[in-house]
């Protein structure tokens, strides 16, 4: 088979060319292609742009219109594949090594018969590591005490002194029960926390197996001593964290978000902070990326910031082009369509 790589400033293209050999054997053709924007502020603009917008925000390499046109499948991470790149292709087959297909025209390659292939769980481990350090971080101020002492203050007092406890007997919220909420869920389970979880594509028993009590969404806000989301974006989830979702939070709950930024009302957030309806936040995803310097939630004293680093871990780049190509190879192999890997909606 020939494959098209195109790699990027996070996985490049030679690393992909070395996964499909070492999956798919060295007898296989590989094209190779970059996606280079002339910055690293750059490339997260555009790559926020297409998570927001599809793959028409994007801005894939002249070269990659015409190396992916006799090829039989292409591999690709954040580039987009926009229409054009998809209709002046030969492949049938696209893989993404991303959970998310936002970059891809699915739409165009169900309309040419072209599979599409996503990566699932390959950051499980790293974004389900983050969220359970941002709640400790944002329950024990450990980055609010560090940015003190490093510009010489010696702080005890914080936003949170009256409320501050102890992880123990704490309830936690999770809203979507995918791979990385499962993950969370075992994660905490040494804190002697109790969980609930909000999903309702998930069976209530796969949720008790988990150790963890399915509950509405209501009850779920009114409960919960963290909150912290995982659900995919969809036209169903946008905003689901909303005005009247603040509303219903304790006024000592704590907002987790390593998802997506869409999936919390941005107005709505500010003023729960402003009012202090909530506790705090601790935040990895922003509705604009780089975040704006002069964002309101910068200057808030009870909130956790860091610049969407839940997912980029070296472990989870190096794996994950041998878990989708392995994936691919044994649907081919074994001629199954049914693969949760595969792309089946529009």
């Amino acid at each position: 088979m020939k494959f098209c790589v195109v790699g990027d400033p996070m996985i490049s293209s030679e690393t992909l060319e070395v996964a499909v050999h070492e999956v798919f054997g060295p007898e296989h053709q590989v094209k190779r292609v970059d996606w280079r924007p002339k910055s690293q502020e750059v490339f997260y603009q555009l790559r926020s742009d297409v998570e927001k917008n599809g793959p028409e925000a994007g801005c894939p390499p002249e070269e990659l219109f015409e190396q992916a046109v006799d090829v039989d499948v292409i591999i690709t991470h954040h580039t987009p594949l926009n229409r054009r790149v998809i209709e002046q292709s030969g492949a049938k087959l696209v893989g993404v090594c991303r959970a998310g297909v936002e970059n891809v025209d699915v739409k165009a390659a169900k309309e040419k018969g072209i599979t599409v292939y996503k990566t699932i769980g390959r950051n499980t481990e790293a974004v389900s590591d983050f969220a359970v350090g941002l709640m400790l971080c944002e329950l024990r101020n450990i980055a609010r005490g560090h940015a003190a002492l490093k510009e010489g203050t010696w702080r005890r007092k914080y936003s949170n002194s009256d409320f501050m406890g102890d992880m123990e007997g704490k309830t936690i919220g999770l809203i979507g029960f995918g791979e990385i909420g499962r993950a969370v869920t075992k994660k905490l389970g040494g804190f002697d926390v109790r969980i609930l979880v909000y999903d309702p594509f998930v069976d209530e028993d796969a949720v008790r197996k988990a150790g963890a009590e399915k509950m509405d969404l209501e009850t779920l806000l009114r409960t919960s001593d963290f909150i912290s989301v995982h659900a995919r974006l969809s036209d169903a989830t946008k905003g689901i964290i909303g005005r009247e979702a603040f509303d219903l939070m304790k006024p000592t709950a704590y907002l987790i978000n390593t998802a997506r930024a869409g999936l919390i009302d941005e107005e709505a957030l500010v003023e729960a902070l402003e009012q202090k309806k909530i506790g705090g936040a601790a935040l990895d995803v922003f509705w604009t990326e780089p975040m704006e310097k002069e964002h309101p939630l910068r200057a808030m004293d009870h909130v956790t910031l860091t610049p969407h680093l839940a997912g980029a871990t070296n472990d989870t780049m190096k794996k994950t082009p041998y878990l989708l190509l392995r994936e691919m190879k044994r649907c081919l192999e074994e001629k199954d369509e049914s693969s949760r890997w595969i792309v089946k909606q529009v």
